[in-house]
């Protein structure tokens, strides 16, 4: 989008041009960029997978519903290891792509600004999930 560009690209390799067709500095500092004026927190992750308790409520999932983590602790949300979710105040959605017998997610503001790029669950979480398996995550459980 022309409107986007004019935003959000930047000249990151000091040539006079913001030139994200030809200069790999140029695309990544734009994309940061763009990441950034969309709410994108370096202090914190994208998200997490989850497991959920048998018998959660699926009206507690989606977007919408954004609730701090220790309230989704409160709820038997756990870490795919079973082990507690952190300690951070943040808040949190959860959310199921293949539904409830599929993996769960619990995903922050970081998540919210990639799909700023393409609203898709499934394109975010692609994108998170490559970007944690380059630095040197698992696959998903």
């Amino acid at each position: 989008m022309p409107s986007t560009f004019v935003k959000f690209a930047v000249d990151e390799d000091k040539d006079g041009r913001k030139d994200i067709w030809h200069s790999l500095p140029d695309v990544f500092g734009s994309a940061a960029n763009f990441l950034s004026g969309n709410g994108w927190d370096a202090e914190y992750t994208w998200g997490r997978q989850v497991k959920v308790p048998q018998g959660f409520d699926q009206n507690m999932t989606g977007l919408d519903m954004e609730r701090p983590l220790a309230e989704w602790n409160r709820m038997g949300v756990r870490r795919v290891t079973g082990k507690n979710l952190p300690h951070i105040n943040i808040q949190a959605s959860l959310i199921q792509p293949s539904g409830s017998t599929g993996p769960s997610f619990l995903v922050y503001q970081n998540f919210r600004a990639i799909m700023s790029w393409n609203p898709s669950h499934l394109y975010a979480l692609a994108v998170c999930h490559l970007a944690d398996r380059l630095g040197g995550a698992g696959p998903l459980q």
